[in-house]
This record gives structure tokens, C-alpha cells and sequence, in this order.
């Protein structure tokens, strides 16, 4: 009797985001509000810096959900 070989995908890009993604929305966030302080340096404006500052704040806890959503699927999808 003949075995099949089992043609498991493998989500790569799943897998990089379950690695990487924690790290990467803090990187995003970082330099979000690095810019943002920058760009409202230059321009000696208190409301943009302090509203980058607030959205890389909405865009590190969204993304941070966005991530462990990912983390929950590929724990439950992907092979051990």
C-alpha cells in the first residue's frame, strides 16, 4: 500500500508575522512618533507632535491585536 505524502501548506507569511510581528508594530510605532515629533518640531506645532504621538499610540495597540489574532491562528493552524 502506497503512502501519500501530505501536502501541508506552510503560511510563511503567517509564521513571520507569529516571529516578528511584536517587535515590528513597536518599531512601527516608534518611528510613527519619532516623524510625527519631528515633523512637529519643524513646524513649532504642539497639536501635531502631541497628535502623532497619539495616533502611534492607536496604531501600536491596534496593530498589537492584530498580531496576537495572528499568534492565536497560526498556534491553532500550523503543525508543532
Amino acid at each position: 500500500m502506497e503512502t501519500m505524502s501530505l501536502n501541508i501548506p506552510r503560511y510563511p507569511m503567517l509564521r513571520f508575522v507569529a516571529r516578528h510581528g511584536r517587535n515590528l508594530m513597536l518599531a512601527v510605532a516608534v518611528m510613527l512618533a519619532v516623524v510625527g515629533l519631528a515633523i512637529g518640531w519643524q513646524a513649532a506645532s504642539v497639536i501635531f507632535a502631541s497628535a502623532a504621538v497619539i495616533l502611534s499610540v492607536v496604531v501600536f495597540v491596534i496593530g498589537r491585536a492584530l498580531v496576537e489574532m495572528v499568534e492565536l491562528i497560526a498556534d491553532m493552524l500550523l503543525p508543532k
